[in-house]
């Protein structure tokens, strides 16, 4: 019996039913063959079923690179420039680790962007209002300067 089955969202086919090891067949790959009413997952198709266990099994997907936590930059931010815009980036930055531990990667690269966006917006704003405060306090002690000018 001869085999379609999708590769690369492609219909390829049809193939011997041997010939569909060397064209990447696995447990999840869709197949049809005359007879079927639909297309099938390898796996749920009996005539395949010995195909299949000869076959090793997929090697596991691998583990990305854990994103960075901005941990310790919340902190500072929290400690020596603005209180709510570090204590979002401490919250954010500490559920990264536990979520690329459990294998939620991309929760964990997002709860990693959030923290950096915080974290930044903190000194951000700190530079701004120390800017500010700078320019009030030198323009309010120039004020005697003008005032009592003789």
């Amino acid at each position: 019996m001869e085999y379609y089955i999708i590769i690369g969202n492609a219909k390829q086919g049809p193939f011997p039913k041997e010939e569909l090891v060397q064209k990447g067949l696995t447990e999840n790959s869709l197949v049809w063959c005359a007879g079927m009413s639909e297309w099938k997952k390898a796996s749920e198709v009996a005539d395949l079923a010995d195909l299949l266990q000869q076959m090793p099994p997929e090697p596991p997907q691998s583990m990305r690179i854990m994103p960075r936590t901005w941990l310790l930059e919340s902190i500072l931010v929290t400690l020596f420039c603005c209180l709510p815009f570090g204590i979002v980036g401490i919250i954010n930055a500490t559920k990264v680790e536990s979520l690329y531990l459990s294998g939620q990667y991309d929760m964990a690269e997002y709860y990693s962007r959030e923290a950096k966006k915080w974290t930044i917006w903190g000194l951000v704003s700190s530079a701004i209002l120390l800017m500010l405060y700078l320019f009030l306090a030198v323009g309010a002690s120039l004020i005697p300067f003008f005032l009592f000018k003789s």
